[in-house]
């Protein structure tokens, strides 16, 4: 999955992350020239590039290109041995990519990062455990109707994660017919009451809540079973199915992001600032753990 569809993941789950700041503290001088940091490792994939720029002012819109920091030194340290540089692409500014494109992420492994910008005193600093890999093992269904009663079940491999006695999921659907007469009802009608502030394409992917292990059948043998929820379904036809076991960055970002978006207990000026783990710049340096299925949904008679 490429860093847009990564992102997307998370902007579906939580929000725009690069300009959550809670009640409590926010002013508007601060939040016009506020560095945001985007990066998500994947266990097994190649490093991504790292996406790196300022929010907007409140009352502009956000271009990342007019947004993006410059001649920034980046650069990512294994804790197990080695250290490898990120250089900014000459045509896209902002945008810094490994100087070892060959160097897969480690399942398990813990990844520092520092990053440098020129006229700033302090450097940006950040790590990440990442997911240890997991996969699937069955699957009871390779098609099926859409809404049928028998759910996509999904038997794989628990996730081992450094430190964490219980781990925490996004799903995430990904269509590939992205056409209007493949939508299914429920998006067909979303996309019809939107009455033009949609495009097709933001109904490609669709991310679900963080959902906890804990939701799951744990099986003698070891193995975890988990039900595909049909919610998560926009379009008929082809759909990659993505299970997603995110790191502690990620999972304490979208919980507390959560808390902006309503629903909490807290009072007007007692939301507390989302936790980004990145000492005072926003975004998200985290890493996940995935692994996927292909469905093919049905049209019922």
């Amino acid at each position: 999955m490429n860093r847009t569809s990564i992102l997307l993941i998370f902007v579906l789950a939580i929000g725009f992350i690069g300009v959550g700041t809670g009640c409590d503290s926010a002013t508007f001088d601060a939040l016009e020239s506020d560095v945001v940091v985007e990066q998500v490792l994947v266990a097994d994939e190649p490093l991504p590039p790292l996406h790196l720029s300022r929010t907007a002012k409140l009352e502009g819109t956000f271009d990342f290109t007019q947004q993006a920091i410059r001649n920034a030194k980046v650069h990512l340290s294994l804790q197990s041995g080695g250290t490898i540089p990120f250089k900014e692409h000459p045509e896209t500014p902002g945008v810094y990519w490994p100087s070892d494109p060959a160097h897969v992420v480690e399942s398990g492994g813990t990844y520092h990062l520092q990053i440098i910008i020129p006229g700033e005193a302090a450097s940006i600093r950040g790590a990440t455990v990442v997911p240890g890999r997991f996969e699937i093992l069955a699957a009871t269904l390779d098609s099926a109707v859409y809404q049928a009663a028998e759910q996509l079940l999904l038997t794989i491999t628990p996730s081992q994660s450094q430190g964490r006695t219980l781990n925490y999921y996004i799903f995430v659907t990904e269509a590939m017919d992205v056409r209007a007469d493949q939508l299914v009802p429920f998006a067909a009608d979303v996309f019809e009451a939107a009455n033009g502030d949609l495009e097709l394409d933001d109904l490609r992917t669709s991310g679900s809540p963080l959902v906890s292990e804990s939701n799951f059948d744990f099986n003698p043998d070891g193995t975890i079973t988990i039900r595909y929820p049909w919610v998560g379904i926009n379009f008929f036809g082809l759909n990659i199915v993505r299970l997603n076991v995110v790191d502690q960055n990620l999972y304490d970002l979208i919980r507390s992001q959560s808390i902006q978006q309503g629903g909490s207990t807290f009072g007007p000026g007692e939301i507390p600032n989302p936790i980004e783990h990145l000492g005072g710049v926003h975004g998200i340096f985290g890493s996940v753990a995935r692994a996927t299925h292909r469905l093919t949904v049905l049209r019922g008679e």
